[in-house]
Parts: structure tokens; C-alpha cells; sequence
């Protein structure tokens, strides 16, 4: 199959990333920013003569702009998969149609490794070609087929998640510079810790759960329940369940701006 990028910025080049090796897919892109990137730069009228999926790889405020090209052209035959956060199925066909096979998903930026947790939606699961795009998703990661309606809860855990993961590690980050280390021992460091509470969970998760794995490596008086305390105490679960909440609620503003 034939896979066109419109829009080639930071998703982009992560799906690019994880499906380039992919024997059968052919890639090339339009990006009002031409980029020097491998792959075949084709205007809109001619990626979309060339693809056979094509990705509306661009922000919520650049959509409309996308779906007024693509309105005229012809689409027989092709799939239009959308990421772009808070913008409904519902959205698209307004200016493409029904009969237009339509998929909408969510991925993160761990899809270049094949690591995302992607959501997945559509208005056509009989499509052939669109079950071939889901089966062709589940080589980057773990894909979820949830109802729209969760897509604004789905984005703010796993599309944003990442970034705020990567905020709290950078906490952690602050606070080994007063080591004194070189930058780059600090982040080998960081990973080290990382990966290895991660393999802690992936291991023990199946019987146990993540309150157990807590209490296991927590001792009565010890530092850990002293860091534990002040966390429960100043409610920093209800302010990181706040940042989830906000990042929620924006995808649902952005889904009710035209």
C-alpha cells in the first residue's frame, strides 16, 4: 500500500519511523514546510492521487484548511487516518462525507519504537482496507479500539502521557545534579532507574498490584514511607490527576472549535 503524510512534523516522523521497514508500504509527504526528510514531497493533488492512506498528520487548527483541499479531489478507494487530537469523525465528514472510510486514532511518539498505546476508532469496521491499517498499527505497539467518546480521556493518559512522565522524571533529574555528575551519567543514571522499576512492575504486575509493589519495597519508618507521607499528604495525586483532567478538557474544547 501507498502511505501519504500530509503535514510531516514530530508524529509524522515517528509513525515514518516505526513503519519504514515495513515490507509493501510506500511513504511520501506534503508539508507546506518542505522538509529534508527521504521521502517523495508531492503537492496535495498528487498525494492523493498516489496514496492509499492518507494521514492528516497536522495541528487541530490546520485540519479545516487540509479538508477544504481534499474536499474535491478524488478519494475512491483511500482511507483518511486522523490523529489530530479533539477532531471527531463526525468532524471530517462534514467536509469529506459518509462514504468516505474514515479512521481516527491516537498514538504517542513511542510509535517510532514500536512501543505506543494507540487508540483506535472508526465509522467503517467492514472495510477491508481498514482492518488492514489496524493490523498494520498493532506492529508499533498495543492497539486499543475504544468508543469516541473516550478519545478525550485516552489523549490526556496516553497521547500527552509521555510528556508528563517525562516532567516528573525531570524532577528527579534536578535533584541528582546535586551529585555533581556529568550530564550525560545523570541521564544514563536516570534510565537505569527508569527501566528497572518499569521491569519491577512488567514482572510482578500479573499478581500483583501497584499499592503491593509499593508496600514491597516500603519500610515502616523508613525513607521511603518518608517520601510517601509527604506525597499523600500534600494530595500530589489529586494535583497529577488535575493535569490529566486539564489536558482532558482541552481536547474537549479543541473538539467544539470549527
Amino acid at each position: 500500500m501507498n502511505y501519504g503524510f500530509i503535514g510531516f512534523g514530530h508524529l509524522a516522523t515517528a509513525i515514518y519511523q516505526g513503519l519504514k521497514n515495513e515490507k509493501d508500504i510506500h511513504f511520501a509527504y506534503f508539508d507546506p514546510m518542505r522538509k529534508n526528510v527521504e521521502l517523495p514531497f508531492l503537492q496535495p493533488e498528487e498525494l492523493t492521487a498516489f496514496a492509499d492512506v492518507i494521514f492528516l498528520t497536522v495541528k487541530p487548527q490546520d485540519v479545516v484548511s487540509v479538508l477544504e483541499q481534499l474536499r474535491p479531489l478524488r478519494r475512491e478507494g483511500k482511507i483518511i487516518v486522523s490523529p489530530v487530537a479533539g477532531k471527531s469523525i463526525a468532524f471530517i465528514e462534514n467536509y469529506l462525507g459518509k462514504d468516505q472510510p474514515i479512521v481516527r486514532i491516537m498514538p504517542n511518539l513511542a510509535i517510532a519504537y514500536k512501543k505506543s498505546v494507540t487508540a483506535f476508532a472508526t465509522h467503517h469496521p467492514n472495510n477491508e482496507n481498514v482492518n488492514e491499517i489496524y493490523r498494520v498499527l498493532t506492529k508499533l505497539g498495543k492497539v486499543v479500539k475504544i468508543d469516541e467518546n473516550h478519545f478525550d480521556l485516552f489523549t490526556s493518559v496516553f497521547g500527552s502521557g509521555p510528556a508528563f512522565i517525562l516532567a516528573f522524571l525531570n524532577v528527579f533529574r534536578n535533584k541528582i545534579r546535586e551529585f555533581n555528575l556529568p550530564e550525560s551519567e545523570i541521564d544514563e543514571l536516570l534510565v537505569q532507574l527508569t527501566e528497572g522499576t518499569l521491569s519491577y512492575f512488567s514482572e510482578n504486575h500479573s499478581r500483583c498490584s501497584i499499592e503491593e509493589l509499593i508496600r514491597n519495597v516500603t519500610s515502616k519508618g523508613g525513607t521511603t514511607e518518608a517520601g510517601l507521607n509527604y506525597f499523600y499528604e500534600h494530595q500530589m495525586d489529586r494535583l497529577i490527576e488535575g493535569v490529566l483532567e486539564a489536558a482532558k478538557n482541552r481536547s474537549i474544547e479543541m473538539s467544539k472549535m470549527s
